[in-house]
């Protein structure tokens, strides 16, 4: 299954590979430096009556000690930059990603232990699930 933040870096693919950027799901390796990671930050609640999730996705950017703070804020801003506003599309779990909006724009939020700079973006999102057959999303 793929989640929004599989999806989120997936579409980074291209990007990340002329970029030199490695993309991580989750948890930020202790290596690479430069890495960008995705993670899945919840989201308000479904709404079953017209059967759409507004989950939230956040992208974490990752510099290389000294002077990647330039490098890395400019990272985020191609994160940013390719994933605002994204047309429509399928997800590869069959769910169709209808919009990519901020939730909150570029922050930095200091240094990693390694003194590494890192900075995030965060997204919302809005899916409209598969809806499989004989079966209802019912509001509990």
């Amino acid at each position: 299954m793929s989640t929004p933040a599989e999806h989120l870096s997936a579409l980074m693919l291209t990007h990340t590979g002329t970029s030199g950027w490695a993309r991580k799901i989750g948890e930020s390796p202790k290596t690479p430096d430069r890495i960008m990671v995705f993670s899945d930050t919840g989201g308000p609640p479904p709404n079953p009556r017209y059967a759409l999730d507004f989950p939230t996705v956040q992208a974490s950017i990752r510099g290389v000690k000294g002077a990647g703070y330039a490098a890395a804020r400019a990272e985020a801003k191609a994160v940013k930059d390719i994933l605002l506003g994204i047309t429509s599309q399928t997800m590869a779990n069959g769910d169709r990603l209808v919009s990519v909006t901020l939730n909150s724009d570029i922050a930095y939020i200091g240094r990693d232990e390694n003194e590494r700079p890192l900075f995030t973006v965060n997204f919302a999102l809005i899916i409209e699930p598969v809806v499989v057959a004989n079966m209802s999303r019912v509001a509990l």
